[in-house]
């Protein structure tokens, strides 16, 4: 009995229209970068180059204003220039820096991938958990094929890519979050 009840508490705390929210932005993205993949890609990397270049410039700042401290400010010195370097070629050269880009957005998917499939296998009352499993394995399948991407050399492919998994992952977080509601309107009947 104290299962229900406790399961019935954790319905009714449930914030659907965040999974609605994500879901109606991860489409809105996913429309604009499919229609627009190369853009896409570039102007990632770009960014990417910029905020480099704004956290070197901290690190500089940050080195020039230390005082006293043995080490640190030598290694806040090599940072810095070395943010400037890899600022500047994403900049300049940014397939370059787009291969090393698409890695780490991988990574992040293979790792929000794992979390939903993780969540949906071991939360045994989470309702409609099999919709998180399968973000899970979307996730994860992207993050496999952008992994590969670097190898492949396809900008395109990256923009393609990125776009259909927030499409996707967009449409299935749009339904979590409608049956979550449906669930929690049947046990919060206020």
């Amino acid at each position: 009995m104290t299962d229900v009840i406790v399961y019935e508490e954790k319905m009714c705390n449930v914030k659907w229209g965040t999974f609605v929210l994500i879901g109606l932005l991860s489409l809105i993205f996913g429309i604009l970068i499919f229609f627009y993949p190369g853009i896409t890609a570039a102007v990632l990397v770009m960014l990417f180059g910029v905020l480099i270049i704004i956290l070197a410039f901290m690190a500089l700042v940050m080195a020039l204003m230390s005082t006293g401290e043995s080490g640190r400010p030598t290694l806040l010195l090599f940072a810095a220039i070395l943010g400037f370097i890899v600022g500047a070629s994403a900049l300049v050269a940014p397939q370059f820096l787009a291969a090393f880009l698409t890695i780490i957005i991988a990574i992040v998917m293979f790792v929000i991938g794992i979390v939903n499939v993780t969540i949906a296998l071991s939360e045994k009352t989470y309702p409609h958990r099999w919709l998180l499993f399968i973000m899970g394995v979307l996730s994860i399948i992207f993050a496999i094929l952008l992994m590969i991407y670097p190898l492949i050399g396809s900008v395109i492919l990256f923009g393609y890519l990125i776009g259909l998994y927030f499409l996707i992952y967009g449409i299935l977080s749009i339904i979590a979050g409608f049956a979550l509601r449906s669930i929690k309107n049947e046990y919060c009947k206020a």
